[in-house]
């Protein structure tokens, strides 16, 4: 075929219609695009909006994080209830993952009043995050009386280690906005203790009772399946165990907590011993020790133990410096 005759066919006349199609095309999308175009702010408006169920004023501010268990991603004031609009990344999910929650926390008289709504943004792998249900998230709501706790009753939704990760959050944004904004700091007395990693040192508390023993209430953190546990250990001024019992189980499933040692689920393991002692539990000390290393702990429940065990040493590595304390305030989580 000749050049001339190519111009002349049908298939230079296709490729031309083709051609101009997809020009029209283009300019058309372009155009749409422009129009149809949501920006940024726009999105948060509506995010905002929807959450709030109308549409409100509100003005960004500053983040900065004041809790250890989760991460401000953004804030806001709305300026037509004064209360503030937080973002928040709760830790302590299943397998370290994370939830993040939108948390209306409502202020009034320069204290926060109570929790308005959570609305769950985003997860990271929580395979069970569909049981949390309404019914769960409106146990936040209400007159505000202190931290959540996964281990609290309104939660029984069979993703425990989810709702921690839920709870953080908001206590996360509780905590901002107590910091941040109201200048009401929880002076944490605990800051400078040894083995702290496992221990929710705004959470415990001690006295000295009339004894001169040191009566704890630790709370401990979640370690991967389990979920934080309550215990309460009584240490003597030599820093001897004589008292151990397990307040609240964080085992997760709650079965687990069947698997845990006997004597570690009923605290005689530890009555009798100092630091030393506990120590000696696990073969190498304190640190977790894996399913792996035959240690006096690997039951089933090997982290359920761990949290435990970890809990009698914080108590009988600290006990000296509790005494210290003593002319000061011994309860932990006041201001």
């Amino acid at each position: 075929m000749t050049v001339k005759g190519f111009f002349k066919s049908n298939v230079f006349k296709c490729l031309v219609t083709l051609l101009c199609v997809l020009l029209v095309s283009g300019v058309f999308l372009t155009i749409m695009n422009g129009l149809l175009a949501v920006s940024d702010q726009e999105r948060l408006d509506r995010a905002i909006n929807k959450i709030y169920g109308r549409s409100v004023a509100y003005t960004e501010v500053t983040v900065e994080n004041y809790n250890d268990n989760a991460n401000i991603e953004a804030a806001y004031r709305i300026k037509d209830d004064g209360n503030y609009l937080i973002k928040s990344t709760g830790f302590g999910g299943f397998d370290n993952g994370s939830v993040t929650c939108w948390v209306v926390v409502n202020v009034s008289g320069g204290a926060v009043k109570g929790i308005d709504k959570v609305v769950i943004d985003s997860n990271k792998g929580q395979s069970y995050i569909a049981n949390i249900n309404d019914n769960f998230l409106s146990g936040f709501y209400g007159e505000y009386k202190g931290d959540f706790s996964a281990n609290e009753g309104f939660i029984k939704t069979g993703a425990t280690r989810s709702a921690t990760a839920i709870c953080n959050a908001v206590n996360g944004a509780v905590d901002y906005v107590n910091g941040k904004w109201l200048g009401n700091v929880t002076v944490d007395i605990y800051a400078d203790f040894e083995l702290t990693e496992y221990i929710e040192t705004k959470k415990t508390s001690h006295e000295i009772d009339e004894g001169g023993n040191i009566v704890y209430n630790i709370v401990t953190k979640g370690h991967t399946m389990p979920s934080g546990f309550t215990v309460k250990v009584t240490v003597s001024a030599e820093g001897i165990i004589t008292a151990y019992s397990i307040v609240n189980n964080g085992s997760s499933p709650a079965s687990y907590a069947d698997k845990m040692k006997p004597d570690i689920l009923d605290g005689t393991l530890f009555v009798g011993k100092d630091f030393a002692g506990i120590q000696a539990i696990i073969n190498e000390g304190i640190t977790y020790p894996g399913d792996d290393k035959g240690t006096t702990i690997s039951t089933g429940a090997t982290q359920s133990n761990y949290l435990c065990v970890y809990a009698a040493a914080f108590a009988t590595k600290n006990y000296q410096n509790c005494l210290d304390l003593e002319g000061g305030d011994a309860e932990g989580g006041d201001e």
